[in-house]
């Protein structure tokens, strides 16, 4: 295989020329009032509301210059090969604990299936009846036959149109996710299928996901990784990303990449501030948003590796601020706090995601338009913003940031 990636990101502001975005499909139609807490849902979603609304999301890339991949299809072409497919489904079936006798019937039916129609089955799952009326010696299974197990024999996958979590591109290189909660542990097991077989990621090596030490519980979700520069990454210390995992983190791209700088932000373990990104993101070059009250919580441990990848020192910045514009190359940083008119404005506006922008180019973000207030503040503060209506998307808690998954941005 050609060993030249094509993409990289070393930052979070350049042009975004490609992304991977995955469109809502019938897995959302799978969430019940009864699994949507186990699947990390706090309301149903409208399906085909949410399809619209993420068609606009990509269109609106699109007139940015973003060529927009989509998941479901990068699967589906991986799939095409049929060895890579029976392994895929293999590895599937393992994570899921199939017994043997079932494992042998089913994969006679999926090697079968279309690459599209099976990848867009495998993303949305099957449940026990759906297997029984595929294999006829589904009964011969305990898993498919008794009532206080899993609905499902392959559990379907909802959260995947946030993109953001499963996957990151660093460099040339891309961390594969290591997810906290079992609902999303699939994910990355797909994505790293996409890395090591698909044609447009020939080259792209993993920087963290791909040894047998580097799985859970070592935890790391997207939300919480913000490429700063060729030198520095901000890395959330959060309710889903571990300590442990930050450093392990550092030590790969000391040794593979240009960055030698982590700063692991250490903020509060709660749902409203599940990522980083949820709670601070990029604007510009010089230029972030926060949600103040981080501010009252907020530590920032500074981690600094030699190009071995030995740790050289962990200290807590005094002032974070300037240690961060000096990386990136400012006297100062512009910090733009979201304030509301009172707590309760700025609480809501923060639980729609009014911090979790995504720069299309340097000083212009996207954002949902319900976050008036937000988006106001944005614009006094030099930011040019584009508004996304998108109220079903919004009720799985992720905005424009988590949505997207960026694979290539222009040097800043």
């Amino acid at each position: 295989m050609n060993q030249t990636c094509n993409f990289s990101v070393l930052s979070e502001t350049g042009k975004l020329k490609q992304v991977m975005l995955h469109k809502p499909g019938m897995e959302i139609d799978r969430l019940t009032i009864e699994n949507m807490d186990e699947l990390l849902f706090d309301d149903l979603l409208w399906l085909e509301r949410a399809r619209e609304e993420h068609d606009k999301f990509a269109e609106m890339l699109r007139n940015e210059g973003t060529e927009v991949l989509y998941f479901n299809e990068c699967l589906a072409q991986v799939m095409e090969q049929l060895p890579v497919r029976e392994k895929l489904i293999k590895d599937l079936f393992r994570f899921e604990c199939l017994d043997r006798r079932l494992s042998e019937a089913f994969i006679t039916e999926l090697m079968n299936i279309p690459a599209i129609e099976l990848a867009d089955h495998l993303i949305a799952g099957y449940t026990r009846k759906e297997v029984r009326d595929i294999c006829n010696c589904a009964n011969l299974s305990l898993i498919s036959c008794v009532d206080n197990g899993s609905e499902f024999i392959i559990h379907p996958i909802p959260n995947l149109y946030f993109q953001r979590d499963p996957a990151i591109t660093v460099a040339s290189g891309i961390i594969i996710g290591q997810m906290t909660f079992e609902a999303r542990r699939i994910e990355p097991l797909y994505w790293k299928y996409i890395t090591n077989y698909h044609p447009r990621f020939s080259g792209m090596h993993i920087l963290f996901g791909d040894a047998q030490d580097e799985v859970w519980p070592q935890k790391v979700e997207g939300g919480d990784v913000l490429v700063l520069s060729d030198k520095a990454v901000a890395i959330g210390v959060s309710q889903r990303t571990s300590p442990a995992t930050v450093q392990r983190i550092g030590r790969n791209l000391s040794t593979r990449t240009s960055i030698k700088r982590i700063y692991a932000f250490e903020i509060p373990k709660k749902r409203y501030c599940m990522h980083l990104d949820t709670v601070f993101t990029m604007v510009d070059r010089d230029a972030f948003c926060i949600y103040p009250p981080l501010l009252d919580y907020l530590r920032v441990w500074k981690l600094d590796y030699d190009d071995g990848g030995i740790i050289q020192s962990v200290v807590q910045s005094t002032d974070w601020e300037h240690d961060i514009a000096a990386d990136l190359g400012f006297d100062k940083m512009r910090l733009i706090k979201m304030q509301g008119a009172d707590k309760a404005d700025m609480a809501r506006e923060q639980w729609h995601d009014g911090c979790n922008t995504l720069a299309v180019a340097p000083g212009r973000v996207m954002t949902y338009n319900r976050n008036t207030n937000a988006s106001k503040i944005l614009r006094d503060n030099g930011i040019e913003v584009l508004e996304l209506e998108a109220p079903e998307l919004g009720r799985g808690r992720g905005g424009p940031r988590c949505m997207s998954m960026p694979l290539n941005r222009m040097p800043v």
